[in-house]
């Protein structure tokens, strides 16, 4: 069933996965997974992959494959950027749920202002609006090495409650010691940074990206702190290609494959 993020995160206790997917046998992985821990969860389609896997074709048979769910799916548009508004109308369209506006490279002024602009033309809609504040480290989309000890910047607890007070944003990505893609060591969170600004945001749900790699215990140390939705896609990608490049018999049958 199709919800929109807020309401998701409104009505669900804990951490809430949200996968980015390329393709629908990822999506229907991810969602065969929380039927079967009757958990929701959030599938996402990165802006960096609109165009490649066809947005508009790609989310009508993935809007049908979520309305047949047995857990409440919010659809969610992952990463647009400031000049990508028309793409962000074009999903709106389509039929996400939920749109994030990554305006973390501009001031701050800046990064308000367009975040404004996304949250007046969908919150009327009943679509939420996550924004990102802070910059986390690595190439969204892309599972490459990064090196989790390279923060460009992490977010200002103070900016947080302003960002959040001006914008009237649903969920605000920080950034915390995580990073996009694959670790090459293990990630140090910075737990006291996440309890801060948690308790300054009011009713903003935080948001972790780069997830993949991150020890299972840190992630429920980050929920206990206030982070609500956990993003994951470098992990999917590398089980997805490692599980293709292992059909070595000469059977190549990709029907079989899927299976």
């Amino acid at each position: 069933m199709i919800t929109n993020l807020k309401n998701l995160l409104l009505n669900s206790k804990g951490g809430i996965a949200s996968f980015n997917t390329v393709d629908l046998e990822m999506a229907k992985g991810c969602i065969l997974a929380a039927e079967e821990l009757n958990r929701p969860i959030v599938m996402g389609l990165a802006s960096r992959h609109w165009e490649i896997v066809g947005g508009k074709i790609f989310l009508a048979s993935l809007s049908a494959m979520v309305k047949e769910a047995k857990v409440p799916i919010a659809l969610h548009l992952d990463h647009a950027k400031p000049e990508q508004l028309d793409m962000i109308k074009e999903a709106i369209e389509s039929g996400m749920t939920s749109i994030m506006i990554d305006g973390s490279a501009l001031p701050l002024k800046e990064n308000i202002e367009i975040t404004k602009k996304v949250v007046e033309l969908c919150h009327p809609l009943d679509i939420s609006v996550e924004a990102e504040l802070g910059a986390i480290a690595g190439d969204e989309g892309v599972a490459n090495l990064v090196d989790s000890s390279v923060t460009k910047k992490y977010t200002d607890p103070k900016d947080a409650e302003f960002f959040c007070k001006e914008t009237g944003v649903d969920a605000l990505a920080i950034a915390v010691g995580t990073a996009h893609g694959l670790y090459k060591d293990t990630p140090k969170l910075q737990l006291d940074l996440i309890s801060e600004i948690y308790s300054v945001v009011g009713e903003t749900f935080l948001v972790l990206h780069g997830a993949t790699g991150i020890p299972d215990e840190a992630i429920k140390n980050s929920i206990k702190r206030g982070i609500r939705k956990i993003n994951f896609f470098s992990g999917l990608l590398q089980e997805s290609m490692n599980t293709v490049r292992l059909v070595e018999d000469g059977d190549n049958d990709y029907v079989k494959l899927r299976k």
